[in-house]
This record gives C-alpha cells, sequence and structure tokens, in this order.
C-alpha cells in the first residue's frame, strides 16, 4: 500500500501546460495559517513573513528550469540559550523538472557532472512546496542567539557555586 503524505502546507500549484515560449513569474506569500503550519513543521517559535518569486522557464531541451528567492523573517530557540530570538534568512535556488530517465523509451545517457531532473509528476510543479523546501534547508540547524556562548551561560548559572571540573580536578589531586 503506497505511503499518504500529508498536504503540504504551503501548496501553490503550478501548471507546466501554462508555459510557453517565454518565463512566468509568479509572487507568493504565505498567509497565517501557512505560516503557522510551517513553523510547527520546521520546529520555529514563529514564521511571521514568506515571500517568495519564482521564475518558470521551458528549456530548449524540453526541461523546466526553476529558479527562486525566497526572504522570511522568523523566531528561533537558541541552542545555548534556549531563548527565542529573531532571524531573518534569505536564499535562493535553481533547479530542472523533466520527465523521469527511461520514461520515454529512448536510451538513458548519465552525465555525472550535473544533478538530473527533478521528476515532473502529472504536469504540475508545487511552488510552494519548493519554496518551503529550500526554507528549510536554509534554516540553521543548530541556530545561536547573537552573542550567546557556552561560557557566558556557564559562568552565569554557576555564580558562587564550583565548576563540577574543578571538583573533579581537586579530587584528582588530592588522591
Amino acid at each position: 500500500m503506497a505511503q499518504k503524505f500529508p498536504d503540504p502546507e504551503f501548496s501553490r500549484p503550478f501548471v507546466v501546460d501554462r508555459l510557453g515560449s517565454t518565463a512566468i513569474t509568479e509572487t507568493l506569500d504565505a498567509n497565517a495559517a501557512e505560516r503557522a503550519a510551517l513553523a510547527l513543521r520546521m520546529d520555529l517559535v514563529s514564521l511571521d513573513q514568506l515571500s517568495a518569486r519564482v521564475t518558470l522557464e521551458r528549456a530548449v531541451s524540453g526541461l523546466i528550469h526553476v529558479t527562486g528567492r525566497f526572504e522570511a523573517d522568523i523566531i528561533q530557540t537558541c541552542v545555548v540559550t534556549l531563548a527565542a530570538f529573531p532571524s531573518h534568512v534569505e536564499d535562493s535556488f535553481a533547479l530542472d523538472f523533466g520527465d523521469a530517465p527511461g520514461d520515454s523509451g529512448d536510451e538513458i545517457n548519465v552525465d555525472i557532472d550535473c544533478d538530473p531532473p527533478e521528476p515532473l509528476e502529472d504536469g504540475v510543479i508545487d511552488i510552494g512546496e519548493l519554496v518551503a523546501q529550500y526554507l528549510a534547508l536554509a534554516l540553521d540547524p543548530h541556530p545561536r542567539a547573537p552573542g550567546a556562548t557556552l561560557e557566558t551561560v556557564w559562568s552565569n548559572s554557576n555564580a558562587g557555586e564550583r565548576s563540577p571540573f574543578a571538583i573533579l580536578k581537586n579530587l584528582k589531586t588530592s588522591n
């Protein structure tokens, strides 16, 4: 039985049959419900703003070339202090979509220097989900608030207490 994945939180399906010989640019803005769902998916305190511009064009080879640029205002949790802090993320992406190799019955040529195109499913590319995936890749997996260091946290949390390492050092020298 095929696994059913949940519907994307930020879905913007683009039917590639709309593409002619000129590129099409789409502007995307996530609404409050979409941002809340994406924040939950990406383990963010909040996603306050997400916007993108995505351009699709049909290449001479028949592939669909997709480029995009997005920016987001987020609030993450610092891995050092566990305090929430704001951050701004901007990034861009580019990839190609096309029929899976071998679908046409032709011989398959593999170029190890190039990424194969993403499969085109039912003639639709979900450009909103693309933006969401590239946002997830752009997030720092270990976010630190500006100026947060382990030394600062340890020295502040143990004020007036002896460090466990100092205690261990004393045990070692007394034996």
